[in-house]
């Protein structure tokens, strides 16, 4: 039977614990059958095996200067005492950056080494030895040689790599399917001029952009109102659909909040509620043997919940561990104040004072995307913690590089950040 359960005192860790288990035990992280693409196109897809170069590179002894191909040891004893002269063509040839070394040649001499004589005559001033300015076969690449290991996510010197090594396709893994729902009968397409009472959809997109960031594949489906046979009809579609759906709003409670209900009728709910601040109303369950994720509808609790249950699924759908968050030490600006019982996530702002960094909370609100959109970093406060001293010294996960806080602070903070939570 499913739970219809609406726990808010759960650590999320061991709510995502459990989620992680159920997908291991039926299969589902197991990994999906490979597809092969254009190396082109495969700029980070996750390689479904190891890959192994077709030819060596260069594939040919080739030229690493302009100048002249020479046998080395007819130029011994040339000086600037005692200059020698080659005939060209014969004992000397002309050769550009990359063109394949004469038969019979193992050197050359760059171009400003040489002084030509006449149409027929070079003359030189210093002795080569054998492959002065020469790249043999395989300096590079050499053919069978390990490219790329199975589970490996393709950069672009990868794709650089594969393609000089005779490698044109990739067995990779599919990029996970992730349906993302807006929901809500209030819920309107982005205009200029809602009605009172009407929100703007701008989360289907948010939560696509961050999709897209840790390697699946959206699409965000139309809103659907809050009417019962509607929401279940699309969400047996999502599900058949995709690897992943995520129902956006109609997590907690209320009268028509839906999403849990749903859930259980079709497959298993598997939590309701984590204790953090925000994001509480979270909804963990699984149908069709698939992660279905209910997200609360503001923002930023959105936001969050993505961070910290669908971004591992997807990571963990293409074989790859999650990436940890970079992390840097700052001081409170100012005291934070947190309820006993819930980890609460802080965004803050971070500022460059002499050798050390300030961080400055940022507005708490759940629906406040602005703050989250202009923030630096979070700070998580313990479930058991009332919260954080001014002037203590702090764990912040970035959401901007490193490198933006090695500066002093321009006024008005760093530049918008395009990274989601923890």
């Amino acid at each position: 039977m499913a739970r219809k359960v609406f726990v808010t005192s759960r650590p999320w860790q061991e709510a995502l614990e459990e989620l992680l288990g159920a997908l291991r035990a039926n299969g589902y992280l197991d990994g999906l059958p490979a597809e092969e693409i254009d190396v082109t196109r495969a700029l980070g897809r996750v390689t479904a095996a190891p890959v192994y170069a077709v030819i060596s590179s260069p594939h040919y002894p080739a030229a690493a200067m302009d100048g002249i191909a020479v046998r080395a040891e007819k130029t011994f004893g040339a000086s600037e005492g005692e200059p020698l002269e080659l005939a060209l063509d014969r004992e000397a040839v002309l050769v550009d950056t990359g063109d394949p070394l004469p038969e019979g040649f193992d050197a050359v001499i760059m171009i400003e080494e040489v002084v030509f004589k006449d149409k027929a005559t070079a003359v030189i001033r210093r002795p080569a030895v054998p492959g002065q300015n020469v790249r043999p076969v395989g300096e590079d690449i050499m053919a069978g040689e390990l490219l790329v290991p199975a589970g490996h996510a393709l950069t672009p010197y990868d794709l650089g790599g594969l393609l000089s090594a005779g490698v044109t396709r990739v067995a990779v893994r599919p990029r996970p399917r992730v349906a993302i729902l807006p929901t809500g009968t209030e819920v309107v397409p982005p205009n200029p001029n809602p009605a009172p009472g009407q929100i703007l959809e701008s989360n289907g997109t948010m939560l696509a952009g961050l999709v897209v960031q840790w390697g699946g594949e959206p699409q965000v489906y139309p809103i659907t109102p809050d009417d019962y046979q509607l929401l279940k009809e699309r969400l047996v579609q999502a599900v058949a659909e995709s690897d992943l759906v995520l129902i956006n709003a109609g997590s907690s409670a209320g009268r028509e909040d839906y999403t849990a209900s749903l859930v259980a009728e079709l497959g298993q709910v598997l939590t309701h509620g984590v204790a953090t601040r925000p994001g509480k109303p979270v909804i963990l369950g699984i149908v069709e043997g698939k992660p279905v994720i209910g997200v609360p509808g503001y923002p930023v609790s959105a936001a969050l919940c993505a961070e910290l249950f669908a971004r591992p699924v997807i990571y963990y759908r293409q074989g790859l561990e999650p990436p940890r968050r970079e992390r840097v030490q700052a001081v409170l600006a100012r005291k934070i104040y947190s309820p006993l019982g819930r980890e609460e996530f802080v965004r803050v702002r971070l500022e460059k004072e002499g050798d050390r960094l300030v961080a400055f909370p940022t507005s708490r609100g759940a629906g406040t995307i602005m703050a989250l959109a202009r923030a630096d970093g979070i700070v998580v406060v313990p479930r058991l913690a009332e919260g954080f001293a001014a002037g203590q010294e702090v764990t912040v996960y970035l959401l901007r590089p490193r490198e933006v806080f090695l500066k002093e602070s321009p006024p008005g903070g760093s530049a918008p950040s395009n990274t989601a939570i923890t």
